[in-house]
Order: structure tokens, then C-alpha cells, then sequence
């Protein structure tokens, strides 16, 4: 008995002269469907056609605007959660600026003599605690929703959800840790001057990488070994 291979193929559930695709995982027909591809057998295309990517099981996979997305809604969240939690270090932050800009006006046109090294150096330890109370809020906010969720809340707003790419179902632990350190682990080098400033390029290049992967998988994706889905 020769064996359909994997891919998209017309729905056996819609009308004979309907459009409808639904996806063979190679041994049976699965729950992933789309209602506009008519070629028989198609199974990819350009990274804008809703369905040039699949999981190797025919899910859908998302594309790099709904992540952007997501990602912008997740920031705002995060950076809420931690000026608030910080709120004491923003006001010492604040009040040395203020002392500082109080000694430029009544200095006049005299200089002040180690100013700014003086406020680099009171703002540098506030700052510090600062950028840490953002890596944990981070941690726990991003960690805890994708092990209950699958989804931070952003995702779900857009509808995506994290899976790994081979297998559904929850997400492990170790999945969820190697994602988000993998993510995140330039942020650990803040406080090495050149060091720090040079590899913030790494989350740049994060984002950006699944505009021209074939799995659409961002780097952290492909540490821990999963995809970002359409649900």
C-alpha cells in the first residue's frame, strides 16, 4: 500500500467543489485546517502565506507581526510591574537628578567641578537593583504563563501559543527554563561595561530570525526546541 506523504490536502470533511484544506500528518487527518488553499498536496510557500509553515503535525505557525505583537503588549506589562515594584529607587534616581540639575543652576556659569562622574556614580547602585527587580518580574511573569498557559498574556491576546515543535501538549519545565535563559541571558551582563553594550545586539538579532527561517523559529525557539503557533 503506497503511503500519502505529509502535507495539505482537500478536505474530506467539506463539499466536493468547496475549497477547503486540511492537513495529513502522513497517517491521519488532523484537526488543522484552512478554508482558502485549493492546490492539492501543497504544503509550502512564502513566509506571508497563512500557511507556508506548519509544525510537523499541520499546526499552523505564527507569523513574525502577531509575535512583534505580543512582544509589545508583554513589555508594557513587565515594565509596569517593575517601575512599580521599584517605585523607592525611581524616586532616589530622581531626587539625585534634581539635586544635581539645583547645583548647575546656582552655579551659573562657574563649572561643577565632578558633577556628572558624582551623579553616574549615586545613580549607578538604584539603577542596578533596578534593571535586577526587571529580570525577575521578567522571569516569573514569562515563565509562569508559558508552563500554566502555554502563552504569556500577550500571546493570548493575539492568539499564539508556545509549543514544542515535535510534540503537543504542556510545556516542560526544562523547555520553559532553556527558552527563557536562552532569551534573556545577555540582560546578566549589564553591569560589564563594553561587554554589556555589545551584546545587546543579541536580542536584536533574536526577533529578527524568524523573518527568514524556514521553521520561523527564533533563536531562543531553537535552543529549547519550540514554535510560536496560530490558535
Amino acid at each position: 500500500m503506497t503511503q500519502v506523504p505529509a502535507g495539505w490536502y482537500p478536505d474530506p470533511a467539506s463539499s466536493p467543489d468547496g475549497f477547503g484544506q486540511r492537513y495529513w500528518d502522513g497517517r491521519q487527518w488532523t484537526d488543522h485546517v484552512h478554508p482558502g488553499l485549493h492546490s492539492a498536496g501543497w504544503s509550502g510557500g512564502a513566509y506571508g502565506d497563512p500557511a507556508a509553515a506548519t509544525t510537523p503535525d499541520g499546526q499552523a505557525l505564527a507569523g513574525w507581526w502577531h509575535r512583534v505583537g505580543a512582544y509589545l503588549v508583554d513589555g508594557v506589562i513587565v515594565t509596569a510591574v517593575t517601575l512599580a515594584a521599584g517605585f523607592p529607587l525611581l524616586l532616589q534616581v530622581g531626587r539625585r537628578y534634581a539635586d544635581y540639575f539645583d547645583q548647575v543652576a546656582h552655579a551659573g556659569t562657574a563649572p561643577v567641578l565632578g558633577g556628572s562622574a558624582q551623579l553616574a556614580g549615586d545613580i549607578a547602585g538604584p539603577m542596578a537593583l533596578l534593571s535586577l527587580i526587571g529580570l525577575v518580574v521578567s522571569f516569573v511573569y514569562n515563565v509562569g504563563f508559558l508552563k500554566g498557559k502555554q502563552a504569556t498574556p500577550g500571546k493570548l491576546l493575539v492568539g499564539l501559543r508556545v509549543r514544542r515543535r515535535a510534540v503537543a501538549g504542556p510545556l516542560p519545565w526544562s523547555t520553559v527554563l532553556v527558552r527563557w535563559v536562552t532569551q534573556n541571558w545577555y540582560s546578566f551582563l549589564f553591569l560589564v561595561p563594553v561587554l554589556g553594550a555589545v551584546v545587546r545586539v543579541f536580542p536584536l538579532l533574536d526577533d529578527l530570525w524568524p523573518l527568514w527561517d524556514a521553521r520561523r523559529q527564533a533563536l531562543h525557539d531553537k535552543a529549547a526546541g519550540t514554535n510560536v503557533v496560530r490558535r
